[in-house]
């Protein structure tokens, strides 16, 4: 069986963008409340678990905190209502007041985060593959989950966003002006089967230009 961060590096690795549109932005697509895991179409980059690993082709700098449990530098997610009986058992990302979380993506069309107690100040920025940004605010996010007043453990403040893009991201960062932004299990879209299969016809015709220079030079020599 491929493990969960195998199968991250085959779809880093393997995504490519054919043609982004000129008009890039990044949309809201979904929240879905206490939903911790993944989408299914989607591979995990991280749960920022013990020990802490991240997919290949992705990379988390900054200045934020890997925390368990709650504390006045932040507060577990709540995977569901029970107070602290549902929160993440294991480590999270905390982003600080003026602090920044800084991840790097392998070009990617979606991308999905578990957000737990939502609030107003925190924000999301993603760049993208043609060159611009766009900034996704707090107010923009509770306005789609119905609420960002940082609840620990209500349904409109604590669960899953998925980011649709019509140009690749290639990072985003996560920013807080005050203490703090929360997130757990961040994923992203595994290559639609039809970006494998022309994957596929462009490895096939790269091997066949490299037989066919192969049996020149040797011609050439004999």
């Amino acid at each position: 069986m491929i493990s969960k961060f195998k199968l991250a590096a085959l779809a880093a690795t393997a995504f490519v963008s054919f043609g982004a549109s000129a008009q890039a932005a990044v949309t809201i697509h979904s929240y879905v409340s206490y939903q911790a895991a993944v989408n299914g179409d989607e591979y995990l980059v991280t749960d920022f678990g013990l020990p802490f690993t991240i997919a290949p082709g992705w990379a988390l700098g900054g200045t934020a905190s890997l925390l368990t449990g709650t504390s006045g530098l932040g507060a577990a997610p709540a995977f569901g209502p029970s107070d602290p009986g549902d929160d993440d058992p294991t480590q999270y990302l905390s982003v600080q007041g003026a602090q920044v979380a800084t991840f790097t993506a392998p070009n990617v069309s979606r991308v999905s985060m578990y957000i737990g107690s939502l609030d107003d100040y925190n924000s999301i920025t993603f760049y993208l593959k043609g060159g611009g940004s766009q900034v996704i605010t707090g107010l923009q996010l509770g306005a789609v989950s119905g609420a960002n007043d940082g609840d620990r453990q209500q349904a409109d403040t604590n669960g899953r966003f998925t980011f649709y893009s019509t140009d690749n991201i290639i990072g985003f960062d996560l920013n807080s002006t005050t203490n703090s932004f929360e997130l757990s299990n961040i994923g992203a879209a595994v290559p639609e089967p039809a970006t494998w299969a022309m994957m596929i016809i462009g490895f096939g015709a790269v091997g066949s230009m490299v037989r066919s220079n192969r049996r020149k030079q040797a011609l050439a020599l004999a």
